[in-house]
């Protein structure tokens, strides 16, 4: 018959080895700095004196977009059409919204740089195609000054 602590050793060592599945979900993160430059027509026709970035973590599991933009030197973002956020992922060739970030961008204490973050529900299919293909697909910035958008970034960096 096993001695008690015998026992206790052998189940701590069992316990310790378990693997088990792994805690964290699987998460997959681009980031891209925004410029002027639009990728559909391949000129700039955005803000030329304004910059940013966009960082976008990317949960399929979840089923979620998340994302972090900063830009600087623009006018306030806006809609270009009601009930659509101020900025996009667009896919190319055409440029059409894949993504509305559902974006709320406010201006930072010191006045010159815009910032949004936030989370958005995207479908799986969706999802995969952006993973399989992120240079297809761009995140823009719309203000009343450039309605097609102020800045542009692939996903792709």
């Amino acid at each position: 018959m096993p001695k008690p602590l015998t026992f206790a050793a052998l189940a701590l060592i069992a316990l310790l080895s378990y693997a088990g599945p792994a805690t964290a979900a699987e998460e997959f993160k681009f980031t891209t700095t925004l410029t002027a430059l639009n990728p559909v027509t391949g000129t700039v026709t955005g803000d030329t004196d304004a910059t940013g970035k966009a960082e976008f973590t990317i949960l399929p599991e979840q089923g979620l977009i998340c994302y972090e933009i900063e830009a600087e030197g623009i006018t306030e973002p806006t809609e270009p059409a009601p009930g659509l956020g101020s900025a996009h992922i667009h896919v190319l060739p055409g440029g059409g919204i894949a993504v509305d970030l559902e974006s709320d961008f406010t201006l930072d204490k010191g006045g010159d740089e815009f910032k949004s973050s936030g989370c958005v529900e995207a479908d799986s299919e969706l999802i995969e195609a952006i993973l399989a293909n992120p240079e297809a697909y761009y995140v823009n910035i719309h203000t009343v000054e450039f309605p097609g958008g102020a800045l542009f970034g692939s996903l792709s960096g």
